[in-house]
C-alpha cells in the first residue's frame, strides 16, 4: 500500500515528465485500476510489455524524486509551515526570534 502510495504521489509531480505512453500507462494501471491484460489489449501490445513499461517507468519516477528531491523538499516545508503557524499562535519575542530565522532560512 505505501508503494502505490508512492508511486501516486511520484506520478503527480513528475507525471508530466514521462512521455506519452508511459504516463498512460502509469495512470490506467495505478489511477484506473485496469489490469496489465486490459491495459495490453487497449494498446495492442503483450501483458510483459506492459509489466516492463511500468516498472521502467515507475522507475524513472523514483530517479527524478532522488535527483530533483521535489517531495521531499515540499514535506520539509510543510513541516517549517505547520511550526511557523504554531510560533504565530503563540506569538512572543522568542516566536517572532524564530519566525524571521524561519524565513531566512527560506
Amino acid at each position: 500500500m505505501e508503494k502505490l502510495v508512492q508511486v501516486a504521489q511520484l506520478f503527480d509531480t513528475y507525471g508530466s515528465l514521462l512521455n506519452d505512453k508511459q504516463r498512460d500507462v502509469i495512470n490506467c494501471y495505478y489511477n484506473e485500476d485496469l489490469s496489465l491484460n486490459e491495459i495490453a489489449q487497449n494498446n495492442n501490445k503483450s501483458k510483459q510489455a506492459i509489466s516492463d513499461m511500468i516498472q521502467r517507468s515507475v522507475d524513472k519516477l523514483f530517479e527524478f524524486e532522488n535527483e530533483l528531491s521535489l517531495l521531499k523538499k515540499r514535506s520539509l516545508l510543510r513541516e517549517d509551515l505547520s511550526l511557523l503557524r504554531e510560533l504565530i499562535e503563540s506569538s512572543n519575542k522568542e516566536a517572532i526570534d524564530k519566525i524571521d530565522e524561519m524565513i531566512n532560512k527560506i
